[in-house]
C-alpha cells in the first residue's frame, strides 16, 4: 500500500496540467482527540479533484502514519469560496499495533486568498476496518494549498 501511494503522490505531482497542488495541513480527530500534520499533492480536472497525502500523528501511545487518496467534487460556490463533496481510501501504518485500511466521506470549502494560495478546510468521517475502528470518527482539517 505505501508504495501506491507514494507512486500515486509521484505521478499527480508530475502531471503537466495547470491545476497542480500542493497542501500542507492540520489536523484534529475528535474521536481520539489526536492532532496531526501532513502534506498532500493533487490535482484538478474541472469540478472534480484528486488529492494524495501523508499525514503523521505523534500523540498518544501510538504513533500513526496516514496514507490517502481523496475524490472530491464541487457541488457549490458561496461567493469566493468554493464547496466540495469528498469520498477516498486511506492506509494507517501504526507504529507498535495494528495497521489497517479505512474510507472517508464528508465535505470542505476552498477559499481562494491570491491567485495561487488558496485557504482549504473540511470536516470527514473515517470508517475503518474492525482491527482499527479504535480511529473511526471525525476529522477536522485546516490548511494552505499552493496551484502552480
Amino acid at each position: 500500500m505505501n508504495k501506491f501511494v507514494i507512486a500515486s503522490i509521484v505521478a499527480l505531482a508530475t502531471t503537466a496540467a495547470t491545476a497542480a497542488e500542493f497542501g500542507v495541513t492540520g489536523t484534529h480527530d475528535v474521536n481520539s482527540n489526536r492532532n496531526s500534520l501532513g502534506v498532500s499533492v493533487g490535482n484538478r480536472y474541472g469540478n472534480v479533484g484528486v488529492t494524495a497525502g501523508f499525514d503523521r500523528t505523534t500523540a498518544g501511545a501510538v504513533d500513526q502514519n496516514r496514507y490517502s487518496l481523496v475524490g472530491s467534487y464541487d457541488v457549490a460556490r458561496v461567493g469566493p469560496a468554493t464547496v466540495d463533496v469528498r469520498a477516498g481510501v486511506g492506509y494507517l501504518d501504526n507504529s507498535g499495533a495494528t495497521d489497517g485500511y479505512v474510507a472517508t466521506v464528508g465535505v470542505g470549502t476552498t477559499v481562494p486568498v491570491t491567485k495561487t494560495v488558496s485557504f482549504v478546510a473540511d470536516v470527514t468521517r473515517q470508517y475503518g476496518q474492525e482491527r482499527v475502528e479504535q480511529y473511526d470518527g471525525n476529522r477536522v482539517s485546516v490548511g494552505l494549498k499552493y496551484k502552480f
